[in-house]
């Protein structure tokens, strides 16, 4: 009995830190600082999403460009935030595709409050989603995000297509629990991790023109992924760049050509 007893209580206790180091994996937010007030010409704004938390976002206006130049909503990595991001350069590179943009910390990244859960950063990209459409109600509006941010994206465009004229997915998965049993044992990972951010399955539900990037040696979320997430979109463009990987995609030049086409194609349809 006592054995089967210990059993129990072993298993429970690996499940449990099983569980922590996925979450820990997942959602490992830096601790660098991110400072209340970002360099100019930034902008920080606070927004409420609706379970009343605080979210930290940072805000490039657009008012000084053409009424038909974009504005692009921004989703981060996992191991990311808004200072990240100024370190290593990702605002001038966003600045230099000329359109205006917001950059949204998930909850318990940066400055902003709560957990970071599937569900929380759901609420958060749809908080900063309305805000983008209360502040340029007639310009183009386009969701963008890298690796966990991609999922957060396509996510966005699910729920909001009609609002939404563009969607940019860099190394996007096919769902979560795909990306973890590749690292993990699967059984480990069914017991274990309880979110999805399943791209694949929402992927046919996405009308809108659809730019998906992968680095062709990506050994954190493999570019078939991506490329299966991209065949599922019904109006997708699929890039594979060769010998990028995963941390290193948004240090080609060829990404960012890409994405200024797309986002040129976006403003001429909307003139």
């Amino acid at each position: 009995m006592c054995s089967r007893t210990a059993a129990v209580a072993g298993a429970a206790w690996i499940l449990l830190l099983t569980g922590c180091t996925v979450r820990q994996l997942t959602y490992p937010a830096p601790p660098i600082r991110v400072p209340a007030t970002p360099p100019a010409p930034l902008e920080a704004v606070e927004l409420a999403t609706t379970d009343e938390t605080l979210i930290s976002v940072w805000h490039l206006p657009a008012d000084h460009l053409p009424a038909t130049r974009p504005v692009a909503l921004f989703f981060h990595g996992n191991g990311e935030n808004l200072e990240t991001m100024r370190q290593t350069g990702l605002f001038g590179e966003l600045a230099g595709l000329d359109i205006g943009f917001a950059a949204v910390d998930y909850p318990g990244y940066g400055r902003s409050g709560g957990r970071p859960s599937e569900e929380s950063l759901g609420l958060a990209a749809d908080a900063a989603w309305r805000w983008l459409a209360r502040r340029y109600p007639d310009r183009p509006r386009l969701v963008c995000g890298w690796s966990l941010g991609a999922a957060v994206a396509l996510r966005l465009a699910a729920s909001r297509g009609e609002t939404v004229d563009g969607v940019i997915a860099m190394s996007p998965w096919t769902s979560l629990p795909d990306v973890a049993g590749i690292h993990f044992p699967r059984w480990l990972v069914g017991l274990a991790l309880h979110e999805r951010y399943d791209s694949l399955a929402i992927a046919p539900t996405i009308a809108e023109p659809t730019l998906v990037i992968h680095g062709a040696r990506d050994s954190i979320i493999p570019a078939a992924q991506g490329e299966r997430v991209a065949a599922a979109l019904p109006g997708a463009r699929w890039v594979s760049v060769p010998g990028a990987g995963h941390n290193d995609l948004l240090s080609r030049n060829e990404v960012w050509q890409e994405m200024a086409a797309f986002i040129e194609q976006r403003a001429k349809r909307e003139s």
